[in-house]
């Protein structure tokens, strides 16, 4: 037994556990770190790897993965608790699957840490990324608590992302904290052989990374066109008494503001998600009338220009179902399209199993409503002209669907040229909650190589360039209009677009393979 593994007690591989979730917490953004810190990302892990090479038990391994998941849940995610009556699910609910997930997380670890030194890195990394793309996929997707998101901040290398979507830099990441730690554990004995084998390679991924990205940055195509936006963040939040009233006057006075400030007439004004709180066609003669003082279709006649926001659509009369909408106005008041969310918020906007009664009277008890969003079953890119004459096209993911590669490349499949997000996420009251959801969205900037525009009641509102460098931006709970000039590129897919998330899929089955056919080693040499 060498020395490290001689002081590597239960409780010194517990607290390595909880290191590496503050580590991992404070790597993505934080309320003491806004953006996130790409350091603290890259070496999130080494505690974590380090604790699991000295675990002996499967159900050690077990908790470890299991509790390490639910405190980065926790302590990334704690303002989910803002959500009122929903907080027992938002936060409660979810930490308790995030948690249960974990488990197997744990088992998955261990086992690659129990392989051969030569390529325990590399599997380790495999599993964690796999991880990553589980808890980002299904009904209860929460692409949260990830090492992308605080990867954003590796410029360079984070260009992979169109060949690779964000699980190649969750994949480096990972690898860069396995070799750390195994760095870090041949420090005693001096013996390199393997340790200075894996770490060169990282150094090469690393730098195979960051060349491709210079050289991409380099060749992107240039604009054809461009487009010119007005963005309206209101700052008004629709839960608060007077919210739905204050946001609508607050976006009409606000987008008055934008247009005066536009150095051109412009094509589009967006504002965000759910700032009409009561679906337009039915209740289009109120919208005529009200607000009193500034009322909302006189509005739209006056300023000239299409509107994209959120509002309510109802789909099915009899049964009285509602879509959680954006829909696209024409300055004469007509509804031109619209689009209904597909990736509904479990628990909050959609309620399973309500068909039977028993889960009505449950959900009833609880959060007092048993009903929720009827899911958008329509992949649509919607369109609008520019004053050349082009008509352009937009995908439309509602809030936190632009958190789902895989859906909004479906959308942007549909002939997008533009990604226009619309969210409110005023309720978190928290500029960490702002950020974090920004820095899953940005990587859809990279991977599909076109603009994103996120247009939100509160936060964060920002245009990212295919680039992903942030070209305009607004200050978070802060009332202001954003006008923006926006280029529009050719619609060329990207290796990612084409073959969508082709890397996670691919180490499941290595994973796969190699768990079948490997005997475990339940204590592993160190060298």
């Amino acid at each position: 037994m060498n020395k490290i593994e001689s002081i590597m007690t239960y409780p010194l591989r517990l607290f390595c556990i909880l290191l590496s979730a503050v580590l991992l917490s404070l790597g993505i953004p934080n309320e003491v770190f806004k953006h996130g810190s790409a350091l603290l990302t890259l070496i999130a892990l080494v505690p974590l790897f380090t604790a699991l090479l000295r675990t002996r038990k499967w159900s050690e391994a077990g908790f470890s993965g299991g509790l390490m998941m639910l405190v980065v849940h926790l302590l990334s995610s704690f303002w989910l608790a803002n959500f009122k009556e929903f907080a027992i699910f938002t936060l409660g609910g979810s930490g308790l699957v995030t948690c249960i997930l974990g488990i197997p997380v744990g088992w998955g670890l261990k086992k690659a840490a129990s392989l051969k030194p030569a390529y325990r890195p590399a599997v380790f990394a495999a599993v964690w990324t796999v991880w990553e793309f589980a808890k980002s996929s299904g009904f209860l997707a929460y692409p949260w608590g990830t090492l992308y998101m605080g990867a954003r901040n590796l410029y360079l290398p984070s260009q992979i992302a169109d060949i690779t979507g964000a699980w190649g830099m969750s994949f480096l990441c990972a690898y860069v904290s396995a070799c750390l730690a195994e760095l870090t554990l041949a420090l005693p004995a001096k013996r390199f052989g393997h340790v200075a084998r894996n770490s060169a390679f990282a150094v090469v991924l690393f730098a195979a990374a960051t060349l491709y990205g210079i050289v991409r940055l380099e060749t992107l195509p240039e604009g054809i066109d461009t487009a010119d936006v007005v963005l309206v963040q209101q700052n008004a939040d629709s839960w608060e008494s007077g919210g739905v009233r204050n946001a609508l006057i607050a976006s009409q006075s606000l987008t008055r503001q934008g247009i005066a400030q536009s150095r051109d007439r412009p094509d589009l004004v967006v504002w965000s998600e759910s700032v009409l709180a009561y679906p337009y066609l039915p209740n289009k003669d109120w919208y005529k009338r009200n607000p009193a003082e500034d009322p909302f279709v006189p509005f739209l006649k006056e300023i000239g220009i299409p509107l994209l926001v959120g509002s309510p659509v109802l789909v099915d009369e009899v049964r009285e179902d509602y879509s959680n909408s954006v829909i696209c106005l024409a300055p004469d008041g007509r509804q031109t399209d619209w689009y209904a969310k597909m990736q509904l918020v479990p628990f909050a906007e959609y309620m399973p199993f309500t068909e039977y009664e028993f889960v009505r009277k449950f959900f009833d008890a609880i959060v007092g409503f048993s009903s929720g969003w009827k899911p958008g079953d329509r992949l649509v890119a919607l369109p609008f002209t520019l004053k050349s004459g082009r008509e352009i096209r937009f995908a439309a993911p509602i809030c936190f669907e632009d958190a789902f590669a895989f859906h909004v490349s479906a959308l942007v499949g549909e002939g997008a040229d533009l990604i226009i997000n619309l969210t409110n996420d005023s309720w978190s009251k928290t500029e960490s909650a702002e950020y974090q959801h920004f820095s899953i969205a940005w990587w859809r900037a990279v991977e599909l190589r076109r603009p994103l525009i996120r247009s939100t009641n509160a936060g964060y509102t920002v245009v990212v360039e295919p680039s992903g460098r942030i070209a305009a931006d607004l200050p978070l709970f802060t009332p202001a209009s954003l006008p923006v000039r926006i280029a529009i590129y050719p619609r060329t897919p990207t290796f990612y677009g084409r073959f969508g998330d082709w890397l996670p899929a691919l180490l499941g089955a290595v994973l796969l393979s190699l768990f079948l056919i490997t005997n475990p080693r339940e204590h592993p040499e160190l060298l």
